[in-house]
């Protein structure tokens, strides 16, 4: 399994495992859409997650937004931050 593959997954697990949310398919389609931005954006990125360590995140999520053309929504940013939170796992 690829680490994009393996970084989307450990995202998707930890948010399907909140009970609390009340649509978690919201953030599923956010993560859909952030990948799109970023296989069109950042394919560096997509093919090696690791080089996203090199970036502080908000600088990542400004980059992002510049892509989008548009403020990112909080579950766009939710996924940014999941992101971020299990590279390390990588």
């Amino acid at each position: 399994m690829d680490n994009w593959k393996k970084l989307k997954q450990l995202y998707l697990k930890n948010h399907l495992e909140k009970e609390y949310l009340v649509s978690p398919e919201t953030r599923v389609n956010a993560l859909n859409r952030i990948e799109k931005l970023m296989k069109a954006n950042f394919p560096d990125i997509v093919k090696q997650p690791k080089f996203l360590k090199q970036i502080p995140k908000d600088k990542f999520l400004l980059e992002l937004k510049l892509k989008k053309g548009a403020e990112l929504n909080g579950a766009e940013i939710s996924v940014i931050n999941g992101f971020y939170k299990f590279l390390p796992e990588l």
